[in-house]
């Protein structure tokens, strides 16, 4: 085990004993406003990542990350075209710091041999991938955060409920177990994050630790967002 493996321990220890401390009754909502604020999030991002796409934001994404992949002497691939284009976009795709699900998904959305017929038109389609997925990440985690926002004016409510003699009593451990819970997908929800970072070379060193790690790359592989979001 390593620090990784310590981390996501850590975050589901944290929210377990802050469901155990909050009680049954405010653990249960903030599992339902987590469930009803990823559910949003994940049946409507696609509208805020269309809009994200007609941006600049697009753009300066793709360009950042053709940058990177550019400066990683790694990634050069000389001058190709049909079937050894293909083979070098996916050896490229290859290298990169992803979970095997989404390098597969991202293999299945190049363009085909006869568009991918030097280096710079392969990392190009790569970059421009690469960017469209970070939006649609961008936009789920920008969405989750607004709905989250507007359900938590309903805790003033919930509040003075909990003030009640009869609700007082309720089984702390009830708490423990939401909380923990609510943990483990906030556990899904970083590594979702981190995989903005992909192609970034000072973000190398954590992969590696993901990589190594006993507890942490089960769940960076198995990340149940991810798979939603992007199905082989």
């Amino acid at each position: 085990m390593n620090w990784s493996d310590w981390f996501v321990i850590g975050i589901i220890g944290i929210f377990g004993i802050t469901g155990l401390k909050k009680g049954f009754i405010f653990s249960i909502f903030r599992l339902a406003s987590f469930f009803i604020s990823a559910i949003a999030a994940i049946r409507y991002y696609p509208v805020i990542s269309d809009m994200l796409m007609k941006t600049e934001l697009f753009e300066n994404l793709k360009k950042s990350i053709y940058h990177n992949l550019i400066i990683r002497q790694d990634m050069q691939v000389p001058a190709s075209g049909g079937q050894v284009g293909e083979s070098a976009a996916h050896a490229i795709v290859g290298r990169l710091q992803l979970p095997g699900f989404l390098k597969g998904t991202l293999n299945s959305r190049l363009p085909g041999m006869s568009e991918l017929i030097d280096g710079g038109r392969i990392l190009d389609a790569i970059s421009g991938e690469l960017a469209r997925m970070v939006i649609d990440i961008m936009s789920l985690i920008i969405l989750y955060v607004l709905v989250r926002i507007g359900l938590a004016f309903l805790k003033v409510i919930l509040r003075g409920i909990a003030q009640l003699p009869l609700f007082r009593q309720m089984d702390k451990l009830g708490g423990l177990a939401f909380g923990s819970l609510e943990g483990l997908f906030t556990v899904y929800l970083i590594f979702a994050i981190t995989m903005l970072f992909s192609s970034a070379p000072w973000f190398h060193g954590f992969y590696e630790a993901v990589d190594k790690s006993l507890i942490a790359s089960y769940f960076y592989e198995n990340n149940l967002i991810m798979n939603w979001m992007f199905p082989e």
